[in-house]
């Protein structure tokens, strides 16, 4: 089983064009999936207790207009996970079924630009760069109150991978929020406001790249954390709804 997390492409083919694929229609039919190929991590997935989601998922593309779908899948709790690809192997693949269609699987991507996997180790590993830049490829939000906070406010982009990763990594990293606050600076951010359709209401987020830049006097830890956090971003993603297609993040080298 792979010690870490990872992310791959699943892709389906349905009959005929899809109708009204939404965000939220997608992430439900992907619970459903879920629950298919192993039902007691489908009952935790759907347990109020359920704190954050140990995974994320991303749709890739059109969105169903030829029959057609490709979900980027990234995975934060490989134990998790491990029946149901036995499950998804020993059947070949499980179908999607979205409103009263059933997409086939037809394909399972292990490489390309959105795929790959990283141990716990290699991630707390990064080399200690003083800045970091980030591409946010679908619209991302904070969630201050009743308002959204389309802006990569550094607090918020590196506090909310932090509490994923000591939720998830066996290496909990240790900084807080304050010192992330006070010693992490935005230096740079080509940005522009971009709606998001959840299938309920209009969200707006930011899609573009920022670079963060660690201040002098940081603590070794916190320069590590932070590199480390930009990394996990690929997997994790940022800010809300980072299991309905938000936040989609990946480091730019």
């Amino acid at each position: 089983m792979i010690q870490g997390p990872y992310a791959l492409v699943l892709k389906f083919q349905g009959t005929g064009a899809l109708r009204d694929v939404t965000p939220e229609r997608l992430h439900a039919a992907f619970l459903g999936l879920l629950n298919q190929g192993d039902h007691a991590l489908g009952r935790l997935l759907h347990s109020p207790k359920m704190g954050r989601r140990p995974f994320s998922l991303h749709p890739l593309g059109p969105r169903g207009g030829n029959g057609r779908l490709r979900l980027r899948f990234a995975v934060l709790a490989p134990e998790l996970f491990a029946r149901f690809w036995e499950r998804w192997e020993k059947r070949g693949g499980i179908p999607l079924k979205l409103g009263r269609s059933f997409l086939e699987p037809t394909a399972l991507h292990l490489d390309g630009p959105w795929c790959g996997s990283s141990s716990w180790k290699e991630l707390s590993r990064a080399e200690p760069n003083k800045e970091v830049e980030l591409i946010f490829a679908t619209p991302t939000t904070f969630k201050g109150g009743d308002l959204d906070l389309p802006l990569p406010v550094p607090r918020l982009v590196f506090g909310g991978l932090l509490r994923k990763w000591n939720a998830f990594s066996p290496y909990p990293l240790e900084v807080s929020a304050q010192e992330l606050e006070r010693k992490v600076a935005l230096a740079d951010a080509h940005i522009r406001t971009k709606p998001f359709y959840d299938g309920r209401s209009h969200i707006v987020g930011f899609v573009g790249r920022a670079r963060f830049r660690v201040l002098r006097g940081a603590s070794p830890e916190l320069l590590r954390a932070v590199n480390t956090l930009a990394r996990f971003a690929f997997f994790a993603g940022v800010g809300r709804k980072t299991t309905h297609g938000m936040g989609l993040v990946r480091v730019n080298t």
